[in-house]
């Protein structure tokens, strides 16, 4: 009975001090190729991609080194919302990142996210200060209950801490600089066209609106230049009429702040083609390519280059 005890109390001081280091040291830990602690390994940026696994996918990382003198990074992660992001624009201010232009993601999706906790490592690239914040804040704008705190403290990322030494070597080969770096292929027409999606129900939320707002307020208070950038869809859901009513308030939304917009049509990139596509919001290798060379020459053409 004794020896029971003891082991459940080792055992229970090993988990203890294995959450304590996931919160506190988990930003601190060595990652290659993605996330705020490789964007502050890289140095200052040029240019900085601040999204949701939509950027990850549609932006070429080498065609944007090569013309925006090796200085680039995407900090995206799936699903993310702009009550994460406007956290994560502290985080790096708050550790020394510094980018010349910024430039923040503007989908319609992201807008009408309900709060929640959407990856793992967002929880874990944020320093003890970050993860606290971005608790009140998801605290303060969703049911905070006690199983999500306990998912977000104890729970979250503790996969990715236990997997690091045999995962971190895999992902440092799939990702540069934020970005994909595979040959994915095309979903294919038949798959494209017969994908179900339900955005009927969609929303803004109120708590991701005014995030998107205070984090173009921080650039303009810290001097950042900063664009918002609308990544095509696969035609089915950009003109999907919940897509675009939604475009259109995030577009009004932001209309009152002066922001400069490059919209998914501002680019001529062709929607209707299923080989630039892997699935609705994701494209091929080659779709990113063709993307990336016509939004770069836009890029150039705004105020904030």
């Amino acid at each position: 009975m004794k020896k029971m005890i003891i082991t459940i109390l080792i055992a229970f001081i090993v988990c203890l001090a294995a959450v304590g280091f996931k919160n506190y040291c988990s930003c601190m830990i060595p990652i290659h190729n993605r996330g705020i602690e490789g964007l502050l390994s890289q140095g200052d940026q040029e240019i900085l991609f601040l999204g949701s696994s939509t950027f990850r996918s549609n932006l070429d990382i080498d065609m944007l080194d090569e013309n925006f003198d090796d200085s680039a990074y995407i900090l995206a992660y799936g699903g993310n919302q702009y009550i994460a992001c406007s956290i994560q624009y502290d985080e790096i201010k708050r550790r020394g990142g510094h980018t010349d232009i910024l430039v923040i993601e503007l989908d319609p999706l992201l807008l009408t996210e309900e709060v929640k906790l959407s990856d793992s490592r967002v929880i874990w690239d944020l320093s003890w200060e970050g993860k606290k914040r971005l608790w009140q804040r998801m605290s303060e704008s969703s049911d905070a209950d006690l199983p999500l705190f306990f998912e977000y403290f104890v729970t979250a990322g503790m996969d990715d801490l236990i997997t690091y030494p045999v995962t971190e070597p895999f992902y440092a080969t799939r990702y540069k600089k934020g970005a994909k770096t595979g040959e994915t292929p095309s979903g294919g027409a038949q798959f494209l066209e017969n994908e179900q999606f339900d955005i009927s129900t969609l929303k803004p939320v109120k708590a991701q609106e005014e995030a998107l707002l205070s984090l173009i307020r921080k650039c303009r208070a810290d001097n950042v230049p900063y664009i918002l950038l609308e990544c095509p869809h696969y035609h089915r859901l950009q003109e999907d009429p919940v897509y675009q009513e939604n475009l259109t308030y995030i577009t009004e939304l932001v209309k009152n702040e002066d922001a400069q917009c490059i919209f998914a049509a501002d680019t001529g990139f062709d929607t209707h083609n299923p080989e630039y596509f892997e699935d609705m919001s994701h494209m091929s290798a080659e779709g990113r390519r063709v993307y990336t060379k016509a939004l770069i020459d836009r890029i150039r053409s705004t105020k904030a280059y």
